[in-house]
């Protein structure tokens, strides 16, 4: 015993001192290299700022709701004594409503976008009639536009002012917010720093392009709202049907949804009536 006891001590205290020695060779190391210059810091932070306003529109939340769906069918299927199909149906249509709503906040982030560039072009064009450079008017534009689109233009004001080509700026600014009336911003302000020319009439029937896409889509949005309304009101029906032979026969309606042949029925109806949602909202969903 006494042996084992000496030599485990003789191993820990020889790991101590390896561990020791590391550390004191990694610190004299890092204190023999010298620091990052001033060029090796400013293209590490252009890096950090570039990842950081690279692609404003990302959808990082697009998996969350089908995630949520499963977790929510597993906390009712335990903490119930509800059938496993009817469960599984309702986690089937929280997920797909609430992909329904993800959906739609993506749309309202892209509509805010076209909004933002319309407003920036709308300040652009009295600059440009007045003579002021195409850089100036967008810099001094950019400075009174909101977030994500004032990141994304001061980007392009920088790149430009450090000596980078227009037209590869634009089309990467094309790139970074998929949307048509910014591919065709880009492009117009690409060939205008290619071949010059008068920039404000262009820039002027780009605006109204962009601000007719807006009132079409408002007026579409409008128009399917009743049907959409009527559609939700006629699924609410059902559900209030259901509720009151519920209370009415409780008995009879525990053995039917208890039963295989109910259950699945149940489970069936839920999951065809959120397909229909989902359906009549992609059908009736303004192509952007």
């Amino acid at each position: 015993m006494l042996f084992v006891l000496a030599g485990a001590t003789l191993v820990l205290r020889r790991s101590f001192a390896s561990a020791n020695a590391t550390d004191r060779l990694s610190e004299s190391i890092a204190w023999l290299t010298p620091p990052n210059s001033a060029e090796e810091n400013a293209a590490t932070t252009s890096k950090t700022e570039q990842r950081r306003i690279i692609r404003p529109l990302a959808r990082p939340l697009r998996w969350l709701p089908y995630a949520m769906g499963v977790l929510l069918a597993i906390s009712i299927g335990l903490l119930t004594s509800i059938p496993w199909s009817i469960v599984a149906a309702i986690g089937l249509v929280s997920a797909l409503l609430l992909a329904q709503v993800e959906s739609m906040w993506h749309t309202w982030r892209l509509s805010r976008v076209e909004r933002q560039l319309i407003d920036l072009l709308d300040m652009m064009i009295p600059m440009l009639r007045s003579g002021a450079g195409a850089s100036s008017a967008l810099a001094a534009a950019s400075e009174v536009t909101g977030a994500p689109l004032r990141g994304q233009i001061d980007w392009c004001v920088r790149r430009i002012q450090l000596g980078d080509s227009g037209s590869e700026v634009f089309q990467t600014l094309a790139h970074r917010i998929p949307i048509d009336v910014m591919e065709l911003f880009a492009t117009t302000m690409s060939v205008h720093w290619e071949t010059g020319g008068s920039l404000a009439p262009v820039l002027a029937s780009v605006a109204r392009v962009a601000r007719d896409r807006q009132e079409v889509a408002r007026r579409i949005r409008s128009n399917i709202a009743q049907s959409q309304f009527s559609t939700v009101a006629v699924l609410l029906l059902i559900y209030f049907v259901a509720l009151v032979l519920w209370l009415d026969r409780p008995a009879v309606m525990v053995e039917f949804a208890t039963s295989s042949l109910g259950s699945a029925a149940i489970a069936v109806t839920i999951v065809l009536q959120a397909v229909g949602i989902v359906w009549m909202n992609l059908i009736s969903r303004p192509k952007t």
